[in-house]
């Protein structure tokens, strides 16, 4: 029986009968009243969105873009929130709207993905009820139709087993099968507009091409317009008509897709620009990040807002703020001293030649020589096992078999107070970062707490260490240290996680996804800290992530996951160049290129479904998937082995052609992760050593080498025997 639905009472034409922009933003401000002042979130964006155009909105965390999103379509209520300006969709003026007609438009007209999945998803609801909800109340479907609809939803949006999905709660899926669910709702009742929040924010690259391959064909279906909010420029690069650039509140570059990266003209975009990773350059290349931090949206700011951090700045700018200017092309900018003009270059030569620190942070070198420690970075799709590996080597998750051992002792057979201490050397960066902080501490005492439980240092000593590590990792103790995380932006929430994770001084850490949710200028701030760690504590990382080329930059062995099984392992430069594995192969063809001269090519793009890890393919996991596969892949499952110095791959056909190089060998994996000697400082840079090492072990291998008589200084820090 079809439910009962209130009849609305407005009326929306047909998008493809819309004559003008379906979308027209106009002077928009939206502040909140805080106790230090009116926080002016978005200050005077202006927009305009075509039926069927996509619009690209890019800028760092903090800079306004979730607040944009949001108060264009009314979703922030509450008294200390202050909202001016007129959002007009289909002629309607959304501003003026009470909230039972915005109920109306909601879902049916516009739709929103949010940022952040878990904390939008009701974590005691099933995922069924949350996507059949919309459609019975919204679309009018019976219950039958509304779970045939729903299993659609999952299956289009890549999710493997959708029927069993639907009686899953949240916290049973992945961070990327989280993300899809909160696309699927939002595609569910058939909106006109579109806003998508980081939509691909935790979702591994090949999945992150089907996100975008399916709301791209969404749009030309329905003629549906989309903003697309997002801090990676290679999804916008090719995904959107147009793209604007927000910094501290502000649209500060606007221009269609190819004239702004052709012909950049905001210091700000060419920074951001400058700051993604590569995969062309070397493993530990040196990220260019932004020195400094976007300005406190409370204060009286004068003059241009990016000033303090601009390396073309003078005196002009720090006194008049700049209007928006034109560049032709329906290219506009606020700049006194733009990219590329007489003006702004001899402004840049005149701040190098002067020395000005800002201008200089943009040379860039790499990191030649590490000290101690190593990185084996872990990638694979969503849902692969890499989050689940991760947790497994802190103790998270107890192994239901296998042997994990950290310098020498087997954690698994540990006592819980003996593994409670034996964590404080092993830390853990989650995943995500607004559930893994308490809401109801503020940052600064959040971070103070892990030296507190433990007792080390004084007061003071203790609240010291927390602002300088806070600082360290691009958060203003003084501006932030009394938020709670419901008042910060995602990205800083995760370099609160981090901050905390480093108070202890740990030996490992386990990083998974730690800058997922950052935006390219504060990915570099992090990255570089974290090879900073690395060289100057011997620090060892195990690095999760779904972007490769960030993979590639951090680490010194990557290993590639697919559905709970490692199925190639190399150092960074031969898993890039010479792929062996056709999985890896097709991870690295759907990586985006910040260049939209670089068309999409799904040449080697993955395609079907992923298989359901709790009934996985006979023999080669990846047989059903691969362009390669042969009788032998469905019989026979292909075992680790050596193909290279250091490269080892599990498949029967490698691409290479096989073992020319090499003999079959049993997988016996050392990824070296150093860890200096107790009491002992780091070796200095450039210092010859043989590290320790952690072991990575068929279950038919030998035992890890014994430590030598009188010293831990060669044992392995960490071990792990997946055995069974």
């Amino acid at each position: 029986m079809t439910p009962w639905r209130r009849q609305p009472s407005l009326t929306f034409p047909d998008v493809g009968s819309i004559e003008g922009p379906l979308l027209e933003v106009e002077d928009l401000h939206t502040s909140f009243r805080t106790g230090r002042g009116l926080v002016r979130a978005v200050d005077g964006v202006s927009l305009t969105l075509g039926r069927g155009r996509t619009l690209g909105v890019v800028g760092e965390s903090g800079s306004g873009k979730t607040v944009l999103s949001r108060s264009i379509m009314g979703l922030l209520p509450g008294s200390n929130v202050e909202r001016s300006g007129t959002v007009r969709f289909s002629g309607h003026d959304l501003t003026a709207m009470s909230l039972p007609e915005l109920r109306e438009v909601w879902g049916m007209q516009i739709a929103l993905v949010f940022q952040d999945p878990m904390t939008a998803l009701n974590p005691v609801v099933r995922v069924g009820r949350q996507i059949t909800e919309s459609l019975r109340l919204r679309a009018g479907l019976d219950r039958r139709g509304a779970q045939e609809t729903a299993v659609a939803l999952l299956t289009s949006v890549g999710i493997p087993d959708p029927e069993r999905r639907l009686r899953s709660y949240p916290h049973e899926l992945s961070g990327g099968m989280r993300q899809r669910v909160m696309i699927a709702i939002a595609l569910a009742c058939g909106p006109k507009l579109l806003l998508a929040d980081e939509p691909t924010t935790g979702l591994d690259v090949t999945v992150q091409a089907q996100i975008l391959d399916l709301l791209a064909a969404q749009q030309r279906e329905r003629h549906m317009g989309m903003i697309l909010v997002t801090h990676d420029l290679g999804v916008v690069a090719n995904r959107t008509d147009e793209i604007a650039v927000m910094y501290a509140g502000r649209v500060v570059e606007q221009a269609p897709t190819a004239e702004l990266f052709a012909h950049t003209r905001m210091p700000y975009t060419e920074a951001l620009l400058r700051s993604i990773p590569r995969l062309t350059e070397p493993s530990h290349t040196r990220l260019r990040a932004i020195p400094g931090r976007p300005p406190d949206l409370a204060a009286d700011i004068q003059g241009c807002r990016f000033a303090p951090r601009c390396p073309y700045v003078q005196d002009r700018c720090r006194t008049e703020e700049p209007p928006l200017r034109t560049a032709g092309q329906g290219h506009v900018f606020r700049c006194w001293y733009p990219v590329g003009s007489p003006e702004g270059d001899a402004a840049l030569a005149q701040n190098v030649a002067a020395m000005v620190p800002a201008a200089l942070a943009f040379t860039g070198t790499r990191v030649r020589d590490v000290a101690a420690g190593e990185t084996l970075g872990l990638v694979g799709e969503s849902g692969c096992g890499k989050s689940t590996t991760g947790r497994a080597v802190a103790l998270v998750h107890h192994p239901d078999s296998g042997s994990v051992k950290f310098e020498g002792t087997e954690l698994t057979a540990l006592t819980r107070g003996e593994l409670r201490r034996a964590r404080t050397k092993i830390q853990m960066v989650f995943q995500d970062p607004i559930s893994s902080l308490n809401p109801r501490r503020r940052v600064l005492d959040a971070v103070i707490e892990p030296l507190s439980v433990w007792g080390i240092g004084t007061k003071p000593e203790r609240r010291a260490k927390a602002r300088a590590t806070l600082d360290a990792v691009g958060i203003d103790p003084d501006d932030a240290g009394g938020r709670r995380p419901i008042e910060m932006s995602g990205g800083q929430c995760q370099r609160v996680s981090i901050a905390r994770a480093l108070m202890l001084d740990p030996t490992v850490l386990v990083c998974d996804e730690p800058v997922s949710a950052l935006d390219v200028s504060v990915q570099a701030q992090i990255l570089n800290l974290l090879a900073d760690l690395k060289r100057d504590r011997g620090l060892t990382m195990v690095f999760i992530a779904h972007d490769l080329a960030v993979v590639k930059n951090v680490s010194d062995r990557v290993a590639v996951m697919y559905l709970g099984k490692l199925c190639e392992v190399a150092p960074p430069e031969d898993l890039y160049h010479v792929p062996e594995h056709p999985y890896t192969e097709a991870l690295l063809t759907s990586i985006p290129e910040p260049d939209p001269g670089v068309a999409h090519d799904g040449t080697a793009a993955l395609t079907g479904d992923l298989p359901s890890p709790i009934n996985p393919p006979s023999g080669c996991r990846f047989r059903t998937r691969c362009q390669y596969a042969q009788q032998r892949c469905a019989d026979e499952e292909p075992q680790m082995r050596a193909i290279g110095p250091g490269h080892f791959v599990a498949c029967h056909f490698p691409l290479g052609g096989g073992t020319a190089t090499l003999p079959d060998v049993p997988f016996t994996e050392h990824i070296s992760v150093a860890s200096p000697a107790p009491g002992a400082p780091p070796p200095s840079a450039g210092q010859d050593r043989q590290p320790p090492s952690w072991t990575v072990q068929a279950p038919d291998a030998p035992a890890p080498p014994p430590s030598p008589p009188g010293g831990t200084a060669e044992r392995p820090p960490l071990w792990i025997d997946p055995q069974g």
